[in-house]
């Protein structure tokens, strides 16, 4: 097992500056502070958490706050997260909250299972009006990963705008005219930067987006297949899909083939997110990638007061079979 000694001769740097990167000291120098990290995550090293506790007053902790419910989305970001707390030296802990008390409960607040430095809260529900007074009443540092409301925590902005409008470009270079939108359910989250980059792209191009081609999901899989069979009774039916995330994606793709249209042939579908299940669907499903890895790096920063200028996270769509025939 590494030890502090080891991670100084790794690094080059004296025992004494680790520990005040360990410690979360704010005057060690960037460069220092990034070979002293780099060394840390080469040895895997676990600094012992009750000596750093005892000497600073600190507890080293963060709470990442995330629904009960099971999604690919919450598990890559725990994942993320939690390498993201290691090689700064920081311990993750995951807090789960009842969604639905969330949802219905008027008087609901966050409960916490230990002491904590920070929190860090996912969205939809960094934006969510229960959870910002409740961030406030609980009184740590909070950051609100692709929050867009005002309010409390600091927010770390996600651009999603431009790689969305670039999807839809994808679909009108295919030839489509009449793309319909599977938009989220409410332009207040930070997912609606995909609905204005979609519309980024018709305006750009010269098409209508009449009303009824914009439909409002619950960003599930079902509401995938209802707005698909909604979309496809109006008298001028659409082309091509652009949903807000893979799961409205599929869910309205797998209602198409159900129905006997064929994919991309007859219909063109793209997502969000790049979820296991876009790869592995059949037609496989163009997307957009999510960099888990430096949305979570930046949020950790941000979380232990590391003044680090925001450095926009790359963007990537992914062509594949349910957008063109060539593939």
């Amino acid at each position: 097992m590494a030890t502090i000694k080891d991670v100084a001769a790794r690094s080059g740097i004296s025992i004494k500056t680790v520990s005040r990167v360990l410690n979360g000291a704010d005057t060690v120098r960037p460069n220092i502070r990034a070979k002293v990290e780099q060394a840390i995550r080469e040895l895997q090293y676990r600094p012992a958490l009750a000596a750093r506790q005892l000497v600073t007053g600190r507890s080293f902790i963060i709470v990442l706050l995330v629904p009960d419910t099971a999604h690919w989305y919450y598990s890559m970001m725990v994942q993320a997260m939690a390498q993201a707390c290691r090689s700064v030296g920081w311990h993750l802990v995951v807090e789960t909250f009842d969604r639905q008390a969330l949802e219905e409960d008027e008087h609901w607040s966050i409960g916490l299972s230990c002491d904590a430095d920070a929190v860090i809260v996912l969205p939809p529900w960094s934006d969510h009006p229960r959870m910002l007074p409740s961030l406030e009443r609980l009184g740590l540092p909070a950051v609100r990963i692709a929050g867009r409301v005002p309010g409390y925590g600091m927010l770390l902005k996600v651009h999603d705008r431009d790689v969305a409008r670039q999807l839809v470009e994808h679909l009108i270079a295919q030839g489509h005219q009449r793309i319909a939108m599977i938009a989220p359910p409410s332009d207040q989250l930070s997912s609606e930067e995909r609905h204005l980059g979609y519309r980024d792209a018709m305006a750009a191009a010269g098409l209508d987006v009449p009303d009824a081609f914009v439909f409002r999901s619950t960003m599930l899989f079902e509401s995938g297949a209802e707005a698909f069979r909604q979309l496809m009774s109006l008298p001028v039916r659409p082309t091509a899909f652009f949903a807000v995330n893979d799961a409205t994606a599929l869910g309205a793709m797998t209602t198409a083939l159900r129905l006997g249209f064929r994919v991309p042939q007859d219909l063109a579908f793209a997502g969000f997110d790049n979820s296991p299940e876009s790869r592995y669907a059949f037609p496989s499903l163009t997307t957009a990638d999510q960099p888990f890895e430096q949305i979570a790096r930046q949020a950790v920063l941000m979380a232990i007061g590391r003044d680090e200028e925001q450095v926009e996270t790359p963007r990537r769509i992914i062509l594949r079979e349910s957008s063109q025939s060539a593939l």
